[in-house]
């Protein structure tokens, strides 16, 4: 990805698209923790970094 790219934030939508997996799964790992966001304001918003991550290496649910 190139810079500018990394610096694009996606929705948990498009974050669910992109990782071909259901905008449940997408916040079931923002809440245990497996899948980094940002929040501004109410919205959650997942890195496009944090995308190519779970993309190559998957996620794993943290310990609780």
């Amino acid at each position: 990805m190139g810079t500018e790219e990394s610096r694009k934030l996606y929705s948990p939508n498009n974050a669910a698209r992109a990782l071909d997996v259901s905008r449940s799964k997408i916040y079931d790992l923002m809440k245990n923790g497996a899948l980094r966001f940002v929040t501004i304001g109410s919205d959650r918003r997942i890195p496009a970094d944090e995308i190519q991550r779970i993309a190559s290496e998957g996620a794993t649910a943290k310990a609780a």
